[in-house]
């Protein structure tokens, strides 16, 4: 069992998987399937000032959400699959918002330009 219970306390690796599923709301693309959030989450390693990451394994992505989702910092959505592509993945939503999962991580050095980047498309 995680002891993950708040922002607060995530890892820096939780906290590019909670960005990327922000930023993905922040463009409507939500509910997002987990490979979609691995790629968004590759896509943004850039932006990250820190070496502790180094690169991110879908099965990385999935773990975190696994205990992102135990902890309630992502909530599972429904994404209406008429086909049976998809089904039976789960797919994720932020349940607090893109916006205060910001102003959260905002003192976070590592994630300002990436902070700053989740925010505009919020804006």
């Amino acid at each position: 069992m995680s002891e993950l219970t708040d922002v607060e306390a995530t890892t820096l690796t939780h906290r590019v998987v909670l960005l990327g599923v922000a930023e993905l709301g922040g463009r409507d693309e939500v509910p997002a399937h987990a490979g979609e959030i691995v790629s968004v989450c590759i896509d943004n390693l850039a932006d990250v000032d820190g070496d502790v990451v180094g690169s991110l394994s879908e099965a990385d992505v999935a773990r975190a959400l696994n205990e992102l989702e135990d902890a309630g910092l992502v909530e599972r959505g429904d994404v209406g699959d008429t086909s049976a592509v998809g089904k039976g993945r789960p797919a994720y939503v932020l349940p607090m918002g893109g916006d205060a999962l910001c102003e959260t991580l905002e003192d976070d050095d590592r994630l300002t330009t990436l902070v700053e980047r989740v925010e505009a498309t919020h804006g």
